[in-house]
């Protein structure tokens, strides 16, 4: 076999019940669907079927590398977490990402992905070395939270491991637990939960290989440029670290290969207390605090650890406490219901005593261990009504990085499971920063009107994707970017670093959509340009399509837009772009600025968008369902083929009949 450049070549298919480990081919994969998420979409299509739920033994539990994982490839530390997810409502196919170095040692141990299938009859933890694997017992580990569990697993493994592993709240069928990994990283959408529910407590990982690289000059060529381009400019938003009242940073935490660093760092407090924070979620629970405590203490500190350890995502615990807060006010719940101290919410205890519920989870704690979208919806509609004021139906936040905002957030919100956050912020962060020179008029960023049209016209497929006075460019717009990011999530790389939008060393200050196929080709020696990585962004676009449908999505009748996006009305900020722009100012046409600030989306409008949209992707308009030429085009006719008589109706031909 001939040698395979950026790839170690297999992947780990480990049967739980069974006890049975194989091992499949990368190279069967990585033709068509390159890595990470693709190979993730195209291994779930083949192991299951519409019938499968999250906590099914059957259920694949799927982690996949990319080709520039554990390479000298700037940025790409990550790894794809995929399946069906007990987290969304109702149970579909989503993924998530983790960062660090297990990717990057995983790869380095022999192994490209990790297939998990089955459920152990007893608690396991499964050892990865050097191209070899091997499970072992783990009931001393269950009921253990992750701090304790992982030091105790550590003292038998080699000082060089890196470790995968969930704390109780995934061990008993919550639906949002976490899977927990090193540097203060995690992977959420429940499959810590999913983990959990195959006995599975950890996966520990050991590798001293090197993944080889067709090209090494290449990938330094890319990883030079790279560093030229964020200069000292306004590239990363999330490049400074900026720690909550009272909290220093110690030291920045970069994952493996990262040139720049982001907000993952070792913090500390006035106190001595320290912990790794990755983002603004290390301060979901200073509202409470402020509160009751009338001042941000070490209590929203330790509350963020205290959910990692349980490994219970902190979005969902904040979502949580928006609902219980405002089902107490309305007299939808009691104290006596809920079995928590009401009057103590903010404290530490109340935070602890509640993730406790969550985890067993019984009484109160099994309504609460569903999530806020289930657990709302479980007390009727006055209680669900809350939630869809701030949450779609799938968990998503309604407004952050909206289409009251960005009109050609609208397509992502309706067609995407549970729009990427990957997606969102290529729409937001370029417009941030021109809103923030608008602001500073241009201290505190390079790009300008001019530079923003011209971004938009060398990625997004035209100037007019930015000039808000019409609907122009917006469907184009909306569909390049959802490629683009589809391709970055088989790659895997880091969203806070690509794409490279814009550029700091050059008096254009337009970045370079073509550096992620010259990474790809240089560590793969596989020629493929730009517009090649967006065609297979595309293919997996689609397949992720047909999994949707496949599993009960019913097309443009379930395309819709949360009933919030069509209320105009005064809100609080929702993201870093209406923080830096309380207006909600927008470009228009010249030198016109627009405010978006208390409107609602038109209803027509979006149909209009729609339509375009659909045709764009070659979809059918109508029903918002696959052609079969479409699927023919990209190389996926065996999707085709296994829909079968349950699915193959859905197909519309492309004579639209």
């Amino acid at each position: 076999m001939s040698k395979q450049f950026g790839w170690s070549g297999t992947i780990l298919k480990i049967d739980l019940t069974e006890r049975r480990v194989t091992k499949l081919q990368t190279a069967d994969y990585s033709r068509r669907f390159i890595g990470g998420l693709g190979i993730g979409e195209k291994i779930y299509w083949d192991e299951t079927s519409p019938d499968t739920n999250a906590f099914d033994a059957e259920n694949p539990l799927i982690m996949m590398t990319g080709p520039l994982c554990g390479t000298t490839a700037p940025a790409a530390p990550r790894m794809v977490v995929c399946g069906k997810s007990p987290c969304t409502y109702p149970e579909r196919f989503v993924n998530a990402s983790i960062a660090g170095f297990f990717p990057a040692v995983l790869k380095n141990a022999g192994f490209d992905g990790i297939v998990l299938t089955g459920r152990a009859d007893r608690p396991v933890y499964v050892n990865i070395s050097d191209g070899a694997c091997s499970l072992h017992d783990a009931s001393r580990l269950w009921g253990l939270n992750n701090t304790e569990a992982r030091k105790r697993l550590g003292q038998e493994l080699p000082e060089s491991a890196k470790i995968l592993s969930i704390g109780t709240g995934c061990e008993n069928r919550t639906r949002i637990g976490n899977l927990t990994g090193d540097l203060g990283g995690s992977a959420s959408m429940g499959f810590g939960s999913v983990m959990g529910s195959k006995n599975l407590k950890a996966i520990a990982v050991n590798g001293s290989g090197r993944v080889a690289i067709a090209d090494p000059d290449g990938v330094t060529n890319v990883r030079e440029k790279l560093k030229a381009m964020t200069g000292q400019g306004f590239h990363n938003i999330y490049a400074n670290t900026v720690p909550m009242p009272g909290t220093e940073v110690v030291r920045k935490m970069h994952c493996h290969g990262c040139p720049q660093g982001c907000w993952r760092s070792l913090q500390r407090r006035a106190s001595g207390l320290e912990g790794i924070r990755k983002c603004h979620m290390g301060s979901w629970y200073a509202k409470w605090d402020m509160k009751l405590n009338g001042a941000i203490t070490d209590t929203t500190f330790l509350a963020a650890d205290l959910a990692n350890d349980y490994s219970l995502c902190t979005d969902e615990i904040l979502f949580l406490l928006l609902w219980l807060e405002k089902c107490l006010e309305r007299g939808i719940l009691t104290e006596k219901q809920i079995e928590l101290p009401v009057a103590r919410m903010g404290s530490l205890e109340f935070i602890q005593q509640m993730l406790e519920m969550i985890s067993k989870p019984e009484g109160f704690g099994s309504v609460i261990a569903q999530g806020a979208v289930r657990a709302s919806a479980s007390l009727g509609d006055e209680s669900a009504a809350i939630v869809s004021e701030f949450l779609t139906s799938s968990g998503r936040p309604a407004r952050t990085y909206g289409p009251k905002s960005f009109i050609m957030s609208a397509p992502v919100f309706a067609v995407e499971q549970r729009p990427a956050i990957t997606t969102l912020h290529e729409i937001c962060h370029p417009l941030t920063k021109w809103a923030l020179w608008l602001k500073t008029e241009g201290k505190g960023s390079y790009v300008s009107t001019d530079v923003l049209r011209n971004i938009a016209d060398r990625f997004w497929g035209g100037r007019e994707a930015v000039d808000f006075s019409t609907l122009a460019g917006k469907a184009r717009a909306a569909k390049i970017i959802q490629d683009r990011q589809y391709a970055k999530e088989c790659l895997v790389l880091c969203d806070l670093v690509w794409p490279m939008l814009d550029d700091a060393s050059t008096g254009e200050h337009v970045g370079d959509p073509s550096l992620e196929s010259r990474l790809l080709s240089a560590v793969t020696g596989r020629d493929i340009s730009e517009q090649g990585l967006s065609e297979i962004g595309e293919r997996v676009f689609n397949l992720n399509r047909a999994i949707q449908l496949r599993d009960g999505r019913k097309g443009r009748a379930d395309d819709i837009l949360s009933e919030t996006c069509f209320v105009a009305r005064e809100e609080p900020p929702a993201d870093i772009f209406d923080f830096y722009n309380p207006e909600r100012l927008l470009p228009g046409k010249g030198d016109e600025l627009i405010s978006c600030k208390m409107k609602a989306v038109d209803r027509g409008q979006v149909e209009l968008l729609m339509n375009e949209y659909y045709e764009l992707r070659g979809w059918d308009v109508d029903t918002g369902l696959l052609k079969k030429e479409t699927l023919e085009h990209f190389d996926l006719k065996d999707v085709i083929d296994s829909l079968g008589d349950r699915a193959v109706h859905k197909l519309k031909s492309g004579s639209n009949e």
